[in-house]
C-alpha cells in the first residue's frame, strides 16, 4: 500500500513538472514575443515624433516668412505703396491667403471691430502644425501600446517564475525520503503549478507573425 502511494505521489509529481515546464516555455517564449512588440511600437513613436518634431520646425519657419510678408504688407499700405503691396500679397503662402482674404474683407485698415491680423482668425491654418499634431497623436497611441506590450510582457514573466517555483518544489521534494515532506511539497509544487497556469491564461497570447 505505501509502495503505491509512493508511485501514485511520484506520478503526481511527474505530471505537475511536465505541465510546469511546457507552461514555463510558452510563459518565456510570450515574454519575448511581447517584448518585441513593445520595441516595435516604441521604435514607431519615436519616428512619429522625429518626423512631427521636424513638421513643426519647417511650420514655425513657414509663420515667420508669413508674419514677414504681411508686416511688409502693412508698411507697403502705409506708405500708399500700393504696387508693393500688391507684391507682397501675390506672394503670400497658400496657408495665409484665405484668411488674409476674410480678414480684408472685413475692411481692418478703417473697422477698429476687424481683428487685428488675419494670424487671429480661424480660417488661419498651417498644414505643416496640423500634420504634426496628428503625428504626435499618432506617437502617444504607438506608446501607449507599448507600455501595454511592456505589462503584458511583465506578466508572462511573472508567471513563468511562479511556474519554475513550482518545478523546484517539485523537484527537490523528491530528494527527501520522508512521505510527509514529499507529499508538502508535492502540494506546494501543484499549487504553484495552479496558480502560475491560472495567471498565464488571463494573458493575450501574441501570434508569430
Amino acid at each position: 500500500m505505501a509502495e503505491i502511494k509512493a508511485r501514485w505521489i511520484e506520478a503526481t509529481v511527474a505530471v505537475v513538472l511536465s505541465a510546469a515546464a511546457l507552461a514555463t516555455s510558452w510563459c518565456s517564449f510570450q515574454a519575448t514575443l511581447w517584448n518585441g512588440q513593445q520595441a516595435a511600437h516604441y521604435s514607431r513613436a519615436g519616428a512619429f515624433r522625429t518626423i512631427a518634431t521636424r513638421d513643426a520646425i519647417d511650420a514655425s519657419v513657414t509663420r515667420s516668412v508669413e508674419i514677414g510678408l504681411f508686416s511688409a504688407w502693412l508698411d507697403a499700405k502705409h506708405t500708399n505703396n500700393e504696387p508693393l503691396a500688391q507684391f507682397y500679397q501675390t506672394r503670400f503662402p497658400p496657408g495665409l491667403k484665405p484668411a488674409f482674404n476674410e480678414w480684408l474683407a472685413q475692411q481692418p485698415l478703417t473697422n477698429p471691430q476687424a481683428p487685428p491680423s488675419p494670424f487671429a482668425l480661424a480660417s488661419y491654418q498651417q498644414p505643416g502644425m496640423a500634420e504634426a499634431r496628428k503625428l504626435e497623436e499618432k506617437a502617444a497611441a504607438e506608446f501607449e501600446r507599448g507600455q501595454r506590450a511592456n505589462h503584458i510582457g511583465d506578466c508572462y514573466t511573472r508567471s513563468a517564475v511562479i511556474l519554475a517555483l513550482s518545478m523546484f518544489f517539485g523537484g527537490v521534494g523528491q530528494a527527501f525520503e520522508h512521505r510527509s515532506v514529499r507529499i508538502a511539497m508535492g502540494v506546494v509544487s501543484l499549487v504553484a503549478c495552479a496558480a502560475g497556469l491560472a495567471f498565464a491564461f488571463t494573458l493575450p497570447p501574441l501570434a508569430v507573425t
